[in-house]
């Protein structure tokens, strides 16, 4: 089977692939982490959620839509 992960963007290269991970790279120099799986009838998913990492202070944002600010969750961690 070959699963094809269609996520690229125009300027996005692919950073890094491991276990069921891939690390987009963005233009901007921010690293989008995607992950996939297989349903229990072995169909290839996205997961709904992904990881984004960018420039700040030290803040963790948790959005739960990312189109709604008022929906954040913000924790500092350092």
């Amino acid at each position: 089977m070959r699963v094809s992960l269609e996520i690229l963007k125009p300027g996005d290269s692919v950073f890094s692939v491991w276990d069921s991970h891939v690390a987009v790279k963005k233009p901007s120099g921010e690293v989008e982490i995607f992950q996939y799986y297989l349903d229990k009838e072995n169909f290839p998913r996205l997961s709904e959620g992904t990881i984004l990492v960018t420039f700040g202070d030290g803040v963790v944002r948790t959005t739960v839509n990312e189109h709604d600010e008022d929906e954040a969750i913000e924790v500092t961690t350092f």
